[in-house]
């Protein structure tokens, strides 16, 4: 093992740490540890205490000293007799180092009295260049002071997956840079295993310094919808997203964003700059934006984000958008997220309550009403999110308010936007991650500690890849979300685009054109909160397969990951008959998944937070067997051969849940589809026009609205 030096002593009045230890970490993989203690000449009293103190997002194991068998055990030597207690908890006064683990000496400690902590856990999942270790003493009743901080370095682990990534729009005959990104299974940039062969272009391999990447440069000749194809190279092979290849260079392109996640300033981890090097180098994204919670950053820190937020913004290449979340509690309005048009921008808050320096206390905007009143007649774009204070919907204001978040690793929420619809609002929507492990655009749960899905992504038709051209398209509304897959969705009425306002004669034809990255299960077309059309997808008579999938969605309550969270483990079982080739449907991290495949029984462990889960199986059964499942949430028994007739669907509205059972089809029908809807029953007044797709793979997409006023039938 080797030690890391001592961090900060206090004056040397509470003594000195020293944590010795791996200098580095594989992600989610265990180790041991040792943080030794000693006492200064001075000693301490009775009732002092010792911490070791993680940040918020981290998911290293919770620390305990009650069972070597189980997670995270810290075996404590004390040299000294003493009686002393052992406790974790959550820190709000300290955030973000919130997560406590407290030794309380109930006797006194001597002069230079060792104290030794020697734990074995799990790193957490997520890299990270220097994952801090705050320790903390307070002597007798007098405050905490920190006399350490040390870290370590987190990397990925084995390459498990690899994503094809080009542009969504390219011209024939145009180079453009084409990407393998390599994931270990918590999502994290990998050492590919080796180099794959690319089908459908011509490629020619480039360098690339970034961890987790392979590149080629590449051209299409070609007009045409093109999904390319990666195949060896020691993973499994994968379709790129779907690229329309336009005869000549097309006056827009669809670009790819995360405009909602954050790094260690705020309450997050790895430093801004590794941030947007994250977003625009390993994630692939043409534009990000990070949003630190005001009442965390720091001045110094402000100009910081303004800093290195410049530097990263690429004119035709990549576009880094200036951000700050405010973030008052939902009762003073709730978590908004604000762009700014430049480079800089002066600092608002909604509080102080973690910033020492109130000098600028004249920033202090409490309340939703404040911070519209401040920012009316700006350039400011503000966006409403489901977060750790979800936006109060009733305190609006649409001069400001353009956009809303569908999802993000708190929760799919698209109830959001229903109960925005139903008051009134024209907003736009976005999806991101609302990321607090500093990995923009490819962030992911990994033990759920304080998030639940992986993230989503906002996608935007820009005439230019820059500053400008972005905030074009989201001042006009003109975007959309999905749960992370580069989907292609096209929706117009009457050829006016997502998120614009136009007077109709009569009930506008909606135009619909989706590529998706997988086979398409579901189109649903909305107007407002009602669903007025489903799109058949697959014949009725299609053929079906002999595999099953049980799948299972559902929040416990509206909001964001701690109230949306819902446990689904569960099992599933045949009164006669067997399972087969079970394999995990839409699960977000390996810590959900199937946990026992036997011929009549199978087991699972599965969160969600509005998302889907599931398990797909082959079954060998008689008609008349019965196939059983039960849950946390749902249970329910279905006779095998009744599911040749439909899907069997079980559901409760409060709180939200579904449990579906369904024969799969031998073909899951297309990656594309083109069509028309003319809303008849469209009512006088705004109506507001969206889509809901969904893939059988569990990927989502949402078009933002098309807002059309009707005008009043005669007679």
């Amino acid at each position: 093992m080797s030690g890391l030096p001592i961090a900060i002593i206090a004056a040397g009045r509470l003594g000195a740490a020293r944590l010795e230890g791996p200098d580095q970490v594989v992600a989610g993989s265990a180790g041991t540890w040792e943080l030794s203690y000693m006492a200064a000449q001075a000693g301490l009293p009775a009732g002092s205490a010792l911490a070791m103190i993680r940040r918020w997002p981290s998911d290293w194991d919770v620390l305990q000293c009650r069972s070597p068998a189980e997670p995270g055990f810290a075996q404590v030597t004390i040299g000294a007799p003493c009686r002393w207690r052992w406790r974790t908890r959550r820190s709000i006064d300290w955030h973000p180092f919130d997560h406590v683990f407290e030794l309380d000496f109930l006797d006194a400690l001597p002069p230079g009295c060792a104290v030794s902590i020697r734990f074995a856990t799990r790193a957490q999942t997520f890299i990270e260049e220097a994952s801090p270790l705050a320790v903390r003493v307070r002597a007798g009743d007098a405050p905490w002071a920190e006399i350490a901080r040390p870290a370590r370095r987190v990397v990925g682990a084995a390459a498990h997956r690899g994503t094809l990534i080009a542009p969504s729009d390219v011209a024939a005959g145009e180079e453009f840079e084409l990407a393998w990104r390599v994931e270990d299974e918590w999502g994290n940039p990998a050492l590919p295993p080796g180099r794959p062969a690319i089908a459908g272009a011509r490629v020619q391999d480039l360098a690339s310094d970034q961890t987790g990447i392979l590149l080629w440069r590449a051209r299409i000749d070609a007009p045409g919808l093109i999904r390319l194809a990666a195949s060896g190279g020691g993973l499994p092979g994968a379709d790129s997203n779907p690229i329309r290849v336009h005869a000549q260079a097309p006056d827009r392109r669809v670009r790819w964003g995360d405009i909602h996640a954050q790094c260690a300033i705020g309450c997050g981890a790895r430093s801004i700059d590794a941030f947007f090097r994250h977003a625009r180098d390993y994630a692939r994204l043409d534009f990000a934006s990070h949003q630190a919670n005001c009442f965390l950053v720091t001045g110094e820190e402000w100009r910081e984000t303004e800093e290195i937020t410049a530097a990263h913004d690429m004119p035709g290449r990549f576009a880094a958008l200036l951000g700050l979340e405010w973030s008052a509690d939902t009762d003073k309005g709730g978590d908004r997220n604000l762009y700014f048009p430049g480079d800089s921008a002066p600092i608002t808050r909604c509080s102080h309550e973690y910033v020492a320096d109130v000098s600028d206390i004249a920033s202090y905007l409490p309340r939703a009403e404040d911070l519209h009143a401040h920012y009316r007649g700006s350039r400011t774009i503000i966006a409403l999110h489901v977060g750790g204070r979800t936006t109060d919907l009733s305190r609006h204001d649409p001069a400001l308010e353009r956009l809303i978040e569908v999802h993000s690793t708190h929760a799919t929420s698209d109830w959001f936007l229903l109960e925005a619809l139903a008051r009134g609002h024209r907003m736009g929507v976005t999806a991101g991650s609302d990321g607090v492990d500093g990995r923009p655009g490819a962030s992911h749960p990994g033990h759920q500690a304080v998030r639940n899905v992986r993230g989503g992504l906002v996608a935007a038709p820009l005439r230019r890849l820059d500053r400008d051209g972005l905030w074009e398209a989201l001042w006009a509304r003109e975007c959309y979300a999905t749960t992370g897959e580069r989907i292609l969705l096209d929706f117009t009425a009457e050829g006016r685009a997502m998120g614009s306002e136009s007077d109709a004669a009569g009930p506008p034809e909606l135009t619909i054109a989706i590529e998706g990255t997988g086979p398409l299960e579901s189109i649903e077309i909305f107007n407002g909160t009602t669903p007025i059309h489903s799109v058949a997808l697959r014949a009725p008579d299609a053929a079906l397969s002999d595999r099953v999938r049980i799948a299972w969605k559902g929040a416990s309550a509206p909001g964001n990951f701690s109230r949306a969270r819902m446990r689904w483990d569960g099992s599933a079982t045949l009164s006669a008959g067997s399972f087969a080739d079970a394999a995990g449907y839409a699960f977000d991290t390996p810590d959900e998944g199937i946990v026992l495949a036997a011929p009549q029984r199978l087991e699972w462990r599965s969160m969600t937070g509005g998302d889907w889960d599931g398990v797909e199986v082959r079954l060998d059964a008689p008609d008349d067997a019965q196939l059983a499942v039960a849950t946390t949430q749902i249970s329910a028994c279905v006779p095998v051969g009744a599911l040749a007739a439909g899907p069997a669907r079980f559901a409760d509205a409060k709180p939200a849940r579904e449990l579906e059972i369904m024969r799969l089809p031998v073909d899951p029908g297309p990656r594309s589809w083109r069509g028309t809807f003319r809303d008849t029953a469209g009512k006088p007044g705004w109506n507001a026009y969206w889509l809901r797709v969904r893939q059988w793979n569990g990927g989502f997409a949402w078009s933002s609205p098309i807002f059309v006023r009707l005008p009043e039938r005669a007679g």
